[in-house]
Formats: C-alpha cells, sequence, structure tokens
C-alpha cells in the first residue's frame, strides 16, 4: 500500500512539475508542441502515466537546452515516446549539435536519442514557417485518416523533410501510417520512428 502511494505522488509531482515547466516555458517556439502531450494524454495507446512521464521529460529536456550557450536553440525540437527522443531542427557547427545530444542522452529518463539536427546556420523566417504549416497540414490528414489514433504520433518537418515518432497500437497502424505518409507527393523524404505497442509493454 505504502509503494502504490508513493508511486502516484511521484507521477502527481511529475505532472505539476510538467505543467510549471510546460507554462515557464511557453514563450519559447520549441515548445509549441509540448501542451499537445498533456490534453492528448488519455486518449493516446500510451496511457495518461505514461504520456505525463514523456511530458515531463520533455519539458525537462528543453529546459536544460535552453541553459546551453548556443546561439539559435530556438531551433532545436524534442519529440518524446516512451523515453526515445528525436531531435530535429538547425545547429550553427558540428559542435553544438554534439553539445545538444550529449547533454540530451544524460537526461534521467531518456532511454535513445535520435539525432536528426541539420547543420545550418542561415535558415530563413520564410523556411521555417513553410515548415510549421507543412507540419500541421500533415497533422490534419492524420487525424481524419481512418485506422490511424493520431494522438500516438508527432511529426516535425525540417527542410521539408518529414519525420515521425510515436508508439503504433498495432503492426496494422504502424503500416497504415508509414504507407499513409509515404505515399503522399509533397513529402519529398520520409523518416519514421514508430514502435509498437507490445513490444515496449
Amino acid at each position: 500500500m505504502l509503494e502504490g502511494a508513493r508511486y502516484w505522488l511521484e507521477k502527481i509531482t511529475k505532472y505539476f512539475t510538467f505543467l510549471i515547466l510546460f507554462f515557464f516555458l511557453s514563450s519559447c517556439s520549441s515548445v509549441s508542441s509540448v501542451v499537445s502531450i498533456a490534453a492528448n494524454a488519455g486518449i493516446s495507446s500510451k496511457g495518461f502515466s505514461a504520456s505525463i512521464d514523456d511530458g515531463y521529460l520533455k519539458a525537462k529536456i528543453i529546459g536544460k537546452i535552453s541553459t546551453l550557450n548556443i546561439s539559435n536553440i530556438v531551433d532545436i525540437k524534442a519529440s518524446v515516446s516512451l523515453g526515445d527522443v528525436l531531435l530535429t531542427g538547425y545547429s550553427g557547427d558540428q559542435l553544438s549539435r554534439l553539445k545538444i545530444v550529449e547533454t540530451v542522452s544524460k537526461i534521467n529518463g531518456v532511454k535513445k536519442v535520435y539525432n536528426e539536427i541539420i547543420i545550418n546556420h542561415n535558415v530563413s523566417l520564410k523556411e521555417r514557417a513553410e515548415d510549421a504549416i507543412f507540419e500541421s497540414r500533415l497533422m490534419t490528414r492524420l487525424l481524419f485518416k481512418s485506422g490511424i489514433n493520431s494522438n500516438n504520433y508527432s511529426l516535425d518537418v525540417v527542410s521539408g523533410t518529414v519525420y515521425a515518432i510515436g508508439l503504433a497500437e498495432n503492426l496494422d497502424e504502424k503500416n497504415n501510417v508509414e504507407n499513409f505518409l509515404g505515399k503522399m507527393e509533397d513529402i519529398p523524404k520520409l523518416v519514421t520512428i514508430i514502435n509498437l505497442k507490445n513490444n515496449k509493454d
């Protein structure tokens, strides 16, 4: 009974810490998608508890990255699925990119880091806006696609390349997502990091 109470106390603490970190960091463009984790926690295949854990971890990652002395830190985005972390965005040089990856990999709760940060120190606002609009359009397509629970996935678009990370309910859903996105003619390159629910239990 004591262990159960301790478990739920830890979950509640994480939840409120996540909310505090979210509101503290919400002015940064790099955390624009954090709110979706909390909003969709109850209807994701991960379940409420795991979704809050991911939200808490994401907030920790963003908070840690924001302390680094790197000029274009707002260009870095982090997506989290059951401890797996996808890093996307732009870095001015190789050393900065390595510093970000090493910092994130040392954070408690991070199981694996997928480094998809592009070295480019001269990205225009127009390019970023186009990526953001395209990302929003793709999420809308997923939302209305039958056989896919869009709450299971996060999409990031960087220079037109689409990155999808998430947890599929089953193999059919995984194949459905990959085929659905893969057949879109306006996606020049697709990178998917999709695990199966049974393999992560």
